[in-house]
């Protein structure tokens, strides 16, 4: 007789340290705590069953790790890994592959370690476990786990596209959940204090829903590159029922006023509780929501303020003027409908770390694994 699951253990709190997850609140909830793994590190769990224990020599168990709603190898949102307790697999150069290798077999338990690869896509994973007899593959005894866990980017990887080097810029990009936003004309700027929040309970739940609106395929949704233009477009609500309302006329009765805003998580909570865009919202708001999403998500972010700040209407890569034939300006761009250049007095957005090997090749760095930046 086939073996019968009872359950499966995730360890949210144990697996937290190796992933460095452990800031995260959802790991830490009393009644139903979360597992967040990073990818390319191995995490352990186990496996308890009812009747009997595990026998290496009559019993056959695969771990079926599914995303989204129609998981598939091919598009890297399965993964398939049959348990050989006479096996030790090893970590290899390329790290394509998802593994697992037993730790433990007990009376009633098997726990194993289970190796995710640094290339899956990001977000809530479910585990689907089956359980045969050697000699009777084909009528195996299933459980689906009823957990969900998340797989979030790893900068500290040297093969996940994210990987940042430097130990004191991962503090700074993924690690710091309070900091200062730029604001303000030259001659006064000032930093105004804001807190990213990365690591509250509502965080990452706000940023599923963000991925659900947004219509990102979930095969996409391990390319950091795909992700953050994504994010880039979802932070505010311009034709895409996005995060944040953008508003600048002064008028803001029937929301809160940008300059209230003192941190990311009242905005997000106010997202994920009526899953609807939050108003209201300026270039500095966006960008410390942006942070927050990032960082949460294991992409290395942070705040860029630009005081005097030109602003290419027409992709010239230059703030253009217009005359007339009397030498006269003209107060548009004849040849943009949508606008004329201009400057600002100071202008926030974001500087995101990651390899982009969508552009031209460079050899050198992609072998010394140094990433560019992308700005949004």
């Amino acid at each position: 007789m086939s073996l019968e699951i009872e359950q499966v253990f995730f360890y949210a709190k144990e697996n937290s340290k190796p992933h460095k997850t452990h800031n995260y609140e959802l790991v830490h909830d009393e009644d139903n705590p979360i597992a967040i793994f990073r990818r390319g590190v191995k995490f352990t769990i186990a496996i308890r069953f009812l009747g009997r224990g595990f026998k290496s020599d009559n019993d056959l168990i695969r771990l079926i790790f599914n995303f989204g709603p129609r998981p598939n190898p091919i598009q890297g949102t399965q993964g398939i890994i049959k348990v050989d307790p006479r096996k030790k697999t090893q970590i290899d150069d390329e790290q394509r592959l998802w593994f697992a290798n037993v730790l433990d077999i007990g009376s009633d338990t098997i726990t194993l370690e289970v190796f995710v690869p640094p290339s899956v896509p990001v977000g809530l994973w479910t585990l689907q476990v089956e359980a045969s007899l050697l000699n009777n593959p084909e009528n195996p005894t299933v459980f689906d786990s009823d957990t969900e866990f998340y797989i979030i980017f790893n900068p500290w990887n040297c093969h996940d596209l994210v990987y940042m080097p430097e130990e004191r810029m991962l503090d700074e990009f993924v690690l710091t959940d309070v900091g200062k936003i730029w604001v303000g004309p030259f001659g006064t700027s000032r930093g105004r204090e804001w807190v990213f929040g990365q690591f509250d309970a509502c965080v990452l739940p706000a940023a599923m829903l963000m991925f659900e609106k947004s219509g990102l395929s979930y095969a996409s949704r391990g390319d950091p590159i795909k992700v953050t233009r994504m994010i880039s477009k979802m932070v505010n609500s311009n034709d895409d029922d996005g995060i944040l309302v953008g508003r600048w006329d002064g008028d803001y009765a029937d929301g809160t006023a940008p300059s209230a805003w003192t941190g990311s998580v009242p905005i997000l909570q106010e997202y994920l509780d009526n899953e609807s865009s939050v108003s209201y919202g300026q270039c500095w708001v966006f960008s410390g929501v942006v942070t927050t999403l990032c960082r949460a998500l294991g992409i290395p972010s942070r705040v860029v303020s630009n005081i005097v700040s030109a602003h290419d209407a027409n992709a010239t890569l230059t703030v253009d003027k217009y005359f007339d034939a009397n030498n006269e300006e003209l107060s548009y761009d004849p040849n943009n409908e949508m606008g004329m250049d201009s400057i600002w007095n100071y202008h926030v957005w974001n500087d995101v770390y990651m390899a982009r090997p969508d552009l031209p090749p460079d050899t050198a760095r992609e072998k010394d694994h140094r990433a560019s930046n992308d700005k949004i």
